[in-house]
């Protein structure tokens, strides 16, 4: 079985928040160049602020043979096996149930795996994506009784 990857879905919501957001920390860095000791605070600041608002961009999810591989931005990965997984839901939130989330618009997937464990993900074709993690789910599961 090949792996079949998804790409994340960016809603208009994103840029709302996110654009604006990268302006103001560009502008308060200009600003902090009149006072060079502050620049020490706020590089820093803003550098972490525009990773957290930019990495979102480049995760996407990835349905592999065995298991469901996730990564979140530039440096987070999370691999979760199809045997793990106990239950995949809708949601139409602004915010996600969990942490760390690959969720860059309202309507997101939760995958609970695990005994408490969430992770959620918008990619830019959730019924198909959904359809065919629950049929890679099923095959599992015929495979391992």
């Amino acid at each position: 079985m090949e792996a079949k990857r998804y790409l994340p879905l960016v809603d208009k919501l994103f840029y709302i928040i996110a654009i604006p957001t990268l302006i103001l920390l560009v502008g308060a860095s200009v600003l902090a160049c009149f006072e060079p000791a502050s620049l020490f605070i706020v590089i820093p600041v803003d550098l972490s602020c525009a990773y957290f608002l930019i990495s979102p961009l480049f995760g996407f999810v990835e349905l592999r043979s065995d298991t469901v591989f996730i990564k979140f931005g530039f440096f987070m990965k999370k691999e979760i096996p199809y045997s793990k997984i106990r239950k995949i839901d809708k949601a139409r939130r602004i915010y996600s149930d969990s942490m760390i989330s690959l969720k860059n618009s309202m309507v997101h997937i939760n995958i609970r795996y695990n005994t408490f464990d969430l992770v959620s993900v918008s990619v830019r074709d959730n019924d198909a994506f959904v359809s065919e993690l629950e049929e890679r789910i099923a095959r599992q599961k015929q495979i391992t009784p």
